[in-house]
């Protein structure tokens, strides 16, 4: 039989425990780039949506994924135009194993087609904005 204080002194622990691993600011090098924002109003809904659906993979490159950093990974991507770059996070993209490297829907079913669109235009634009030259004074 469970002694009744040991199991409230264990889901405190657990609670704890899972507290301790949220954190209300992130700050470091592992958090990528700022984002830019843009004045256009379908960049800036693209950017709202790409905050909640697709920064986890593509800020860092997470899961295989290309990050917005990685020029070189996304000129190639860039250069077949946004038709193609619309169908990836439309229909999924698998791998040689048939498996999902990008679920369909961007792994959210509550997008709509004009929202997935809306999204991948702003992550070309802030691809585009982060690999610019610096300017020069």
């Amino acid at each position: 039989m469970i002694n009744p204080n040991d199991a409230i002194l264990a889901t405190m622990l657990a609670i704890t425990l899972l507290l301790a691993g949220c954190e209300t600011e992130k700050s470091g090098p592992q958090d990528g780039p700022e984002m830019p924002s843009f004045d256009n109003p379908a960049l800036a809904e693209g950017r709202s949506i790409w905050m909640g659906t697709c920064r986890a993979c593509h800020l860092l490159g997470s899961a295989g994924a290309p990050a917005v950093t990685d020029y070189a990974n996304w000129e190639p991507r860039l250069a077949k135009g946004m038709p193609a770059l619309y169908k990836g996070p439309i229909n999924g993209i698998k791998d040689e194993q048939g498996k999902y490297k990008m679920p369909p829907r961007a792994g959210n079913n509550r997008l709509a087609n004009s929202q997935i669109r809306r999204a991948a235009d702003y992550m070309v634009a802030a691809v585009r904005h982060l690999h610019r030259p610096a300017q020069s004074d």
